[in-house]
This record gives C-alpha cells, sequence and structure tokens, in this order.
C-alpha cells in the first residue's frame, strides 16, 4: 500500500515537474513559431490577433506587448544592429526610414527591461507626426543628441535595448518586407578604433 503511494506522489511530481518545464521552454522558444524575420526586424504574427493561443498570449505578454488588433497595428522589433550584435547604449545609430503605406507610424526605444529607458530627455520615439510620412526620414538614436534633426534617446537604456515600429492602420497592399521597412546603420560605437 505505501509503495504505491510513494507511485501515485512520484507520477504527481514528475506530472508537475515536466509541466513546468514544457511551459518554460514554450515561453523562452516558443515565440519563433509566430515570428517573421525582415532584415534584423522580427515581426510577430500573433500580436492582437484573436487567434492566439494561450502559450502564445503569454509570451506577449511577458514580452509586454499591449498589442491592438493586427488591423488596427502591426509591429516590428529590432534587437540587433546590421552586424549581429546586441543594441548598445555606447553607439551611435541612424535608422533610414521611407513613407510606410499607412496612416501613421512611430519607433519608440525600450531599454533591455522592456520599459521606456529611465531618463530625462524627453526623445523615447519618432512619429510620422514629427518626420512625416511623404519623404524619407533619419533619426539619430544615441545617448546624446548633438546635431541630430531628429533623435531617439538612448541613455541609460544599456545593452540589449529594443526599437519597436508601429505600424498604424497599414494599407491593404501593406507588405512588409526588408525593403520596406527602416535600415539601421551604426555610426560608431564607444571602444571603437578611431
Amino acid at each position: 500500500m505505501l509503495r504505491q503511494i510513494l507511485i501515485w506522489i512520484a507520477a504527481i511530481v514528475a506530472g508537475v515537474l515536466l509541466g513546468l518545464a514544457s511551459a518554460w521552454a514554450t515561453l523562452h522558444f516558443g515565440a519563433s513559431t509566430f515570428t517573421e524575420h525582415y532584415g534584423h526586424w522580427v515581426f510577430s504574427r500573433a500580436a492582437g490577433s484573436t487567434a492566439a493561443g494561450p502559450y502564445t498570449r503569454a509570451i506577449i505578454a511577458r514580452d509586454g506587448l499591449l498589442a491592438l488588433s493586427a488591423r488596427e497595428a502591426v509591429y516590428f522589433s529590432m534587437y540587433q544592429d546590421e552586424q549581429g550584435r546586441a543594441l548598445d547604449e555606447g553607439c551611435v545609430y541612424e535608422l533610414n526610414g521611407r513613407p510606410l503605406d499607412a496612416r501613421w507610424w512611430s519607433v519608440t526605444l525600450y531599454a533591455d527591461d522592456n520599459f521606456l529607458a529611465q531618463n530625462t530627455d524627453n526623445a523615447h520615439s519618432l512619429d510620422a507626426s514629427r518626420a512625416g510620412n511623404d519623404a524619407p526620414w533619419a533619426v539619430r538614436i544615441s545617448p546624446v543628441r548633438g546635431d541630430a534633426t531628429h533623435w531617439i534617446s538612448s541613455r541609460e537604456a544599456r545593452r540589449g535595448f529594443i526599437i519597436m515600429l508601429r505600424v498604424y492602420n497599414p494599407q491593404r497592399d501593406f507588405r512588409p518586407s526588408k525593403d520596406a521597412l527602416p535600415v539601421l546603420t551604426t555610426i560608431s560605437c564607444a571602444g571603437d578604433a578611431p
């Protein structure tokens, strides 16, 4: 009798551990099942989708994205520069974009904790209202503004920050592609040889 009780306890403990391990693995590695890549931009097909399952919703909630429906907005995230390095506060970047087939767009920098960088620069993002959506635009992403016309502050963003492009009310013929999305260029990094 005691042996059967121990077997049942062991089976329950093993089931709980297996369930926790599979949930952890899904939350940490499952995002790749519903993402597409356009250059260094990562597009989540599930963000804002009513068809997203509980694990997908958990992954999106973990990342802190409060997504609108996919008809209202689509989201692209960038985690790496053109050389595959994590985005870093110690670097100066330039993001160059062209008009997008959408009503409006914005680019926002989030620190490595998925929150806005904790600085007082009041320069967390750029949007179509300031840059326009009828001509090419450029924004510098750096810890100091310098002589940039448009600037997103990376001060206190640390290493591993995220750039998020939101495209609101995309037109029916809007098709994300590497060529249509803004391009990031690293200008310099602290410690680079002159």
